[in-house]
Formats: C-alpha cells, sequence, structure tokens
C-alpha cells in the first residue's frame, strides 16, 4: 500500500491532528512565555548583593526584583560568600536601564508563606553605575526580620511577660475595638505635641553639638593669641574703668533715654506725613536724576579747564599752609595726651565689637548668636539669692586625704563636717 494512498485514507485524521498542532504551538508559547522563561535573544544583565540573611530565599520560583511595584528582574541565585549570602538578580534592560552605587535593596515576603521579593530602590546616576562585576555592599541591604528573630532575643521571663500581656490584652480588649478606636483618636493630639518635643530636644543636642565645637574652635584660636588676649583683657579693664569713672553721666543718660526715645518716636510719626509728602517730589526729581549723567558728561570740558587752576595756584596755597599745620601738630599732640584712655578704650571696644558680630562662612555661628546662651548659663548659675543677696553656684571636690589634711591642720574644718569624711 503506498503512502498517498495512505494519505489519502487518513486524511481526516490527519488534518485533525495538524490542526490540533497549529493551535498547541502559539498557545504553548504563550505559556511558556508568561512562565519565566527566557528565550535565547532576550537580553538581560547581571546585579549582586549582599545580604546578612536570604532566608527562603529560592531561586528558580519567580521570586522578582521590584522597582515600586514594578518587576524588573528576577532572583537566579544564591551562594555563600565570607558568612554573608550572596544574591545574584537577572535584570530586564527594558525595564531597568541601570542600577548604581547608593542603591538600597530590601528583602521582604509578598504573602504570609513566605514567597520573597526584593524592593530596589536604584539609586542616583552621580553616585556611579554599578557594573557586573560589582557587588551591593551590606550595609546597602535590609533583610527580612521574621518575628521569631525577635522573640528570640528576650529571655525565658521576658517572654513568659509578653505572652501574658498579648493574652491578657485580647481578653480585655474583646469587644472594645471601637472603644481603643475612641482612645487612640484622644491620643493623637498627645502624640503630636510628644513629637515636637523629642524634635526640639534632638534639635536641643544639635545646638549643643554645635556650642562644644565652637567652643572648641574657640579655645584653639585663643590658644595661640595669649599676648593679643592679655591685651585685650588689659584694654578691656581700662575701658571698663573709664566706664565706671563716667558713671553719673551714664545714669543721667540713661534716665533721659525714655524721653528722647518718646521724642524720637513722636518725630518719627510726625515724620510719616512728610514722608507721604515726599514721594512726589521725589517722582518729580526722578527727570532731573536721569539728566544728571548728560550734564555730567558737559561738565567735564570746565574739569579740563579748572585743572591748571588747582595746580598752579591751589598746590601753592596749600604748600604755604604747610608751617601753620606744622605748628598746630604740638597743640593736637597736647590736645592727644589729654584723652589717650579714651582713644585706647575705644579701639579696643571696636575691635571687641568687630569680634563679637563677625559671623564666619559655613554652618557656624559667630559670637553674638552664642550670647544668648551665655546668658541662659549665667541665670542659672546666679538663680539663688537670698537676703544677703546672690548666691553663686559651684561644687568643691576633694579626695579623702586632703580632707584628713585638712582636718589636722584646722580643728575648726573638722567641726564643721560634723562627720567623718572618709571611713576609717
Amino acid at each position: 500500500m503506498s503512502v498517498a494512498r495512505q494519505l489519502r485514507r487518513y486524511r481526516v485524521e490527519l488534518l485533525a491532528v495538524l490542526a490540533m498542532v497549529a493551535v498547541a504551538v502559539p498557545v504553548g508559547g504563550y505559556i511558556v512565555s508568561k512562565q519565566r522563561l527566557r528565550f535565547p535573544w532576550e537580553q538581560v544583565y547581571t546585579l549582586r548583593a549582599e545580604f546578612a540573611s536570604a532566608q527562603a530565599v529560592t531561586p528558580g520560583q519567580g521570586q522578582n526584583v521590584t522597582v515600586a511595584g514594578v518587576t524588573v528582574g528576577e532572583i537566579s541565585k544564591v551562594q555563600l560568600r565570607n558568612g554573608r549570602a550572596l544574591v545574584t538578580m537577572e535584570m530586564s534592560p527594558d525595564q531597568l536601564r541601570a542600577v548604581y552605587a547608593d542603591a538600597r535593596m530590601l528583602l521582604r515576603p509578598k504573602t504570609g508563606l513566605n514567597d520573597m521579593s526584593i524592593e530596589l530602590d536604584p539609586g542616583t546616576p552621580a553616585a556611579g553605575r554599578l557594573e557586573e562585576d560589582d557587588v551591593l555592599p551590606a550595609a546597602n541591604t535590609t533583610p527580612n526580620v521574621h518575628p521569631d528573630e525577635v522573640l528570640a532575643a528576650l529571655d525565658v521571663d521576658t517572654r513568659a511577660y509578653l505572652s501574658t500581656l498579648l493574652n491578657a490584652g485580647g481578653r480585655g480588649l474583646r469587644g472594645r475595638g471601637a472603644d481603643l478606636r475612641a482612645v487612640l483618636r484622644a491620643s493623637a493630639p498627645a502624640f503630636a505635641r510628644t513629637r515636637r518635643i523629642t524634635a526640639a530636644l534632638a534639635d536641643r543636642r544639635a545646638q549643643l553639638r554645635r556650642l562644644v565645637g565652637n567652643l572648641r574652635v574657640l579655645s584653639q584660636a585663643v590658644a595661640g593669641q595669649d599676648e593679643d588676649l592679655a591685651e585685650l583683657i588689659s584694654a578691656g579693664n581700662a575701658t571698663f574703668g573709664a566706664l565706671a569713672s563716667q558713671e553719673g553721666a551714664l545714669g543721667e543718660s540713661v534716665r533721659r533715654l525714655p524721653g528722647t526715645l518718646t521724642e524720637a518716636e513722636a518725630a518719627l510719626r510726625a515724620s510719616g506725613r512728610f514722608a507721604r509728602r515726599l514721594r512726589p517730589a521725589l517722582d518729580e526729581l526722578a527727570p532731573a536724576v536721569d539728566a544728571l549723567a548728560p550734564a555730567l558728561r558737559d561738565v567735564r570740558p570746565l574739569l579740563r579747564d579748572a585743572e591748571p587752576i588747582l595746580r598752579e595756584e591751589i598746590r601753592p596755597l596749600v604748600r604755604a599752609a604747610r608751617p601753620l599745620a606744622r605748628d598746630l601738630r604740638p597743640a593736637l599732640g597736647d590736645l592727644d595726651a589729654v584723652t589717650p584712655d579714651l582713644t585706647s578704650a575705644f579701639r579696643v571696644l571696636v575691635r571687641v565689637v568687630n569680634e563679637l558680630a563677625y559671623n564666619p562662612p559655613g554652618e557656624e555661628e559667630g559670637y553674638l548668636f552664642w550670647l544668648a546662651w551665655f546668658s541662659h548659663n549665667a541665670n542659672s548659675i546666679l538663680s539663688i539669692e537670698d537676703a544677703h543677696g546672690v548666691a553663686w553656684r559651684g561644687q568643691v571636690m576633694g579626695s579623702c586625704s586632703t580632707y584628713q589634711d585638712l582636718a589636722a591642720t584646722n580643728p575648726a574644718f573638722a567641726l564643721l563636717v560634723g562627720v567623718p569624711a572618709c571611713p576609717s
């Protein structure tokens, strides 16, 4: 029996088989494409990262890598290297072109059965692109933390107390979900205030750290300026002495200051009307100011003509006045000798004000910024007073040998202490 005859005999069955094959091939290809099968023509690149723990990570099970919830690759290999899990991932360049050196990875479960996935933050281009031979360090990755790991860190008593707390809490809160929700809602303002308090404490800690740093910089700067510091203290002493000698005048000035401020306030209030009327006049002067530049250009010939007069007439007059100026110098010298302390005091005062008002560039602040802190600390030190005046707060410390020597040389000291300062 020939082949052609057999084909004609079974042509219906053969056509049915061919039809099933024609339908099965695209259906099978579609199913295989959805089963994470990579075809040879698909491009991928390899990314490797270290994790402190890769528990429940199983390559080949479709555990994927996502960015903002979008799958960009899958886990292909896990191996141990230097006591850490080295996870290899195959990334799709169509979904994510590159991963950078400051990338962050979080290993987390997608389901309660620990179907793991890696949540990826690809980083920024400024940090540099990760090549296939590079490994993202464990400092940039976060493993999944299981509840049993947390409970394993607790001792037996703590686990028993926690179990009792959860059981008792479950019985106590049974059927009282609405009450618990109301308590949490009522606690929201307290939590908000607590957050502000903790933020203020954190800011206070940062300010204290900056204060210590500034004190260190100030101490280093002053350490090499002993002579200048001594001169500053001496000049400050002279300044305060000069101010103390003018105590009456200063007191009179302070007494007159309120009236002066009142008059100044009234003058400023009255000048408001003048300022409102001055604005139209200034608007009218605008054309004259605009025409001033051409006028200055036009006056240039006059200045050129006046230059010979200044050279030939004014300059001889100045030269002739020099003997008079030389005769005037002794008188000015005598006048300068009368007020040397005041001159030195104001020179030092200008230097002190410049030093205090200087604000260095950068995050560091000047001395005026910390003056409020100094005033606050001084107020705290001098916050105790009685009928005899202000008392300085302080602390006296000494060793046992010091107390024994003082008691031996001065019996009144032992009576003052009343009890032995150190055990015998």
